[in-house]
């Protein structure tokens, strides 16, 4: 009996192996510099990247995005040439900022509010693929609204924060086999948190274009309740694999972003960022099933950190904004819990984006984003063994409206946020 038990409780941890990634910032104008604009905001998308900023966007701010975004992987076994790739099943993360500000006494002041999907999974292998006693689907999505704003104690310093809400919900499935019947198990669960960020804008210099940001969001540890689904399971398991609520453990990481931004011309700004993902805090996923099957599956992440810098040149020809960036990403997973649930690794990524100013105050944005992923080779007994090639493209078009901007050329606002 104990056998079968220990048989059963296997059924379950592949599908609650669903390690979350964090997902890049898909507001057009950022993801074009790579997320380096950290310390360069000009519209409400400081609401999330960095609050402080805030107080330094006078009047109403809007900036609404639609994205694509294509994640694949091809798995290649180490022992033949057999190969398989992910299904082609894009994402379609939204994302809304608004935000309005002033000034009081010379000094300024902001408040924001928006969403977007900071963290997420969606991969999607072949139902018959060898590795689908590991996982089939991962639809893993955590949505995030804000509330934030800043203000600014003195001329050189702009601080902010506020509140973060974060909501998972995740659909994952899987095949087992056991004594050679083959089924399936299948797991939804939803919670939320709520979490707090912190931020600083800082112009060290005066009379220097030079500015320091640095944003703070701490982590949120979730518990997701739902409900377990089993296809085809042998009868001998008994209660293990019956249908039954289930509740999991799940960690949204703390994230620390410092950024500098230099206007080296009127129209050319360029920026750098560092992001410290501190995944050490996700130390597992725990499955708990209210029939009385526990399972614990250790990620053993380590943290991860990003390396960014970016450009953005303004009136290439009048109206139109020239954009790029380029990032190194330093993945938290260890080669010794590498999972197909998510192919992840170190990466190289480029973007590119165009912005054009319809009217003032008004301006369309576009980017592309692809991420080369190091090649992944499984290690370790408790894994699934292969080599892993994993890519991934996004492309976000974007609105930004500010009706109290400044048309372009106007000197009154070439050397700072306009």
């Amino acid at each position: 009996m104990r056998n079968l038990l220990a048989t059963a409780a296997l059924l379950l941890p592949a599908a609650a192996l669903a390690g979350g990634y964090a997902v890049p910032n898909t507001n057009a104008r950022d993801l074009s510099m790579a997320g380096s604009a950290v310390a360069g905001q000009k519209d409400a998308t400081a609401t999330y990247v960095n609050p402080a900023a805030l107080s330094g966007i006078e009047g109403l701010s809007v900036v609404a995005n639609g994205t694509y975004i294509d994640f694949r992987s091809t798995w290649n076994d180490p022992a033949s040439s057999a190969s398989r790739e992910s299904n082609l099943k894009p994402a379609w993360p939204p994302s809304l900022f608004a935000s309005y500000g002033g000034k009081v006494d010379g000094m300024g002041w902001g408040v924001g509010a928006g969403f977007n999907i900071p963290f997420g999974g969606n991969v999607y292998w072949p139902g018959d693929w060898p590795g689908r006693f590991s996982i089939i689907t991962v639809n893993r999505r955590t949505y995030a609204l804000y509330l934030t704003g800043g203000f600014q104690p003195v001329p050189q310093i702009k601080v902010g924060g506020g509140l973060i809400y974060y909501r998972t919900t995740e659909d994952l499935a899987q095949a087992f086999n056991f004594l050679g019947q083959e089924g399936g198990a299948a797991l939804g669960t939803s919670g939320g948190k709520v979490s707090f960020d912190l931020s600083t804008e800082i112009t060290p210099i005066t009379g220097v274009p030079l500015t320091i940001g640095i944003d703070y969001k701490h982590k949120a540890d979730q518990t997701l309740t739902g409900h377990a689904h089993f296809d085809n399971a042998p009868p001998a398991l008994g209660p293990n694999t019956l249908d039954q609520g289930v509740t999991h453990d799940l960690t949204i990481p703390n994230l620390l972003n410092v950024g500098i931004a230099y206007r080296v011309l009127p129209t050319l700004l360029l920026t750098g960022a560092w992001t410290f993902d501190r995944f050490i805090v996700y130390k597992r996923d725990l499955f708990q099933g209210d029939l009385g099957t526990s399972v614990v599956v250790n990620r053993n992440y380590k943290n991860g950190y990003t390396f960014r810098v970016g450009g953005e040149l303004e009136d290439v020809v009048p109206k139109l904004t020239l954009r790029a960036g380029v990032l190194r990403d330093i993945s938290p997973t260890r080669p010794d819990a590498f999972s197909p649930t998510i192919p992840d690794a170190n990466s190289t990524a480029f973007a590119l984006g165009v912005g054009y100013e319809i009217s003032p105050g008004l301006a369309l944005n576009a980017t592309y984003f692809h991420a080369f992923f190091d090649e992944a080779n499984t290690v370790g007994a408790d894994v699934f063994a292969g080599r892993f090639e994993t890519r991934a493209n996004i492309v976000t078009v974007g609105i930004t409206f500010r009706p109290g901007e400044k048309p372009r050329g106007d000197s009154a606002g070439l050397w700072g946020n306009r």
